[in-house]
């Protein structure tokens, strides 16, 4: 017997029900996560830090030494006792909602690249905070700190050509006329074009993305091969339009102050846990690389607290974004479009509840974005007619 075809309704129906159980088991690997990443640090707390510390410390070892092989280790570890909650996260669920393409071996690479990669940036950092540490014992953390902001300038303006190229390939966009009419909204938005170019995901995922790199005018626009696929010319120029809007707006720069702000208070906040903590654990004074964890846990109860209101600016930034997109192309009808074409994609949902989008959401809800640029499009259309009767 031959079954009967689904409607459309029905068919968004199964979608948003998939997307329903998408999340959730989202959230409880995220808190999964959360858990295994402090129970690390617990543990090397409770004697595990010292005991590495004494492991990478030689007779003749140099101190500077001592504090990169103890910092790649500590970095290294943290991923491997994540990897099955990132198995499950990142392979496992990603699979059967069939978002995945990736095969095992190419997943358990990436996995390799983001492990060592991740290693030598906490070494980066975290063996220039010991360098003050152990110079500055009073003032370290205002050293830190700088070091810290100098190191996230460099990330932001070199991150997306140096590190994004280790996990993606990059290509040409085969449309011309798409490459043009991306070049144009572009200059017009004032920014000078550095290069329009095709960011390869379909090897690992069928979720669609876009993005603009580079500090200054000079732009590097990325559009993902699966959103070419999946949206028409107008709305992938109208996702650019929205990540154009976030550089209109600063919202970039605003971002990057707000989070050197609550680094500072972080660098602050360590200082003083670590100078009361430091012989309750054991460590041979605040220099002690052993005390490293200290400093992680501070940094990661500081944003897990503020994460609620992270969350909500993310939500204003997004939202302000549309709408500047959707009155810059002057095609609000565009942006709605290609929001529910990538939600169908990435398999997100219409809206979600209201304690998901505090604790996790940095976007709003498609439901809500839609509703806003649809009340925009009729302001536009009503201000054109009034235009036209005058």
């Amino acid at each position: 017997m031959d079954e009967k075809p689904r409607t459309n309704d029905e068919i968004v129906a199964a979608l948003e029900r998939a997307a329903r159980s998408l999340r959730r088991q989202e959230v409880l690997l995220a808190i999964a996560s959360f858990l295994v990443g402090l129970g690390y640090i617990v543990v090397m707390l409770a004697g595990f830090s010292a005991k590495l510390r004494d492991f990478v410390t030689g007779p003749r070892t140099p101190v500077w030494a001592v504090t990169c092989w103890y910092l790649f280790l500590f970095a290294f570890l943290y991923n491997v006792v994540h990897l099955p909650v990132s198995f499950l996260r990142g392979y496992v669920v990603e699979k059967r909602f069939r978002l995945s393409t990736q095969r095992f071996r190419r997943w358990l690479w990436s996995q390799v690249k983001k492990t060592f990669v991740a290693a030598l940036l906490v070494v980066a950092v975290g063996s220039a905070v010991y360098y003050f540490l152990a110079r500055f014992e009073k003032t370290w953390w205002l050293w830190a700190w700088a070091v810290y902001l100098v190191f996230g300038l460099i990330l932001n303006r070199f991150g997306g050509k140096v590190i994004l190229p280790i996990f993606y390939k990059r290509g040409d966009i085969h449309d011309l006329d798409l490459k043009q009419g991306i070049e144009e909204l572009v200059t017009r938005a004032g920014f000078e074009v550095e290069a329009v170019k095709r960011i390869i995901l379909e090897k690992d995922t069928r979720r669609a993305n876009a993005a603009v790199l580079g500090l200054g005018r000079a732009k590097e626009i990325l559009v993902s091969d699966t959103l070419l696929a999946a949206l028409a010319a107008e709305e992938i120029e109208a996702v650019i339009a929205h990540e154009l809007g976030h550089l209109k707006r600063r919202h970039g720069e605003w971002s990057f102050v707000l989070g050197m702000v609550i680094s500072f208070l972080g660098f602050i906040i360590a200082a003083g846990v670590l100078r009361g903590a430091a012989p309750e654990l054991g460590l041979d004074g605040v220099s002690d690389v052993a005390g490293f964890p200290l400093i992680v846990l501070v940094f990661t109860g500081l944003f897990l607290v503020l994460s609620p209101v992270l969350n909500y600016i993310s939500r204003q930034t997004e939202s302000a974004a549309d709408l500047w997109a959707a009155r810059f192309t002057g095609r609000p009808e565009s942006l709605v479009s290609a929001l529910e074409k990538i939600a169908a994609t990435n398999l997100a949902e219409k809206d979600h509840p209201w304690l998901y989008e505090v604790l996790f959401s940095s976007h709003p809800s498609l439901a809500k974005r839609t509703k806003a640029l649809r009340k925009l499009a009729g302001e536009l259309r009503n201000a054109a007619g009034g235009s036209e009767a005058a």
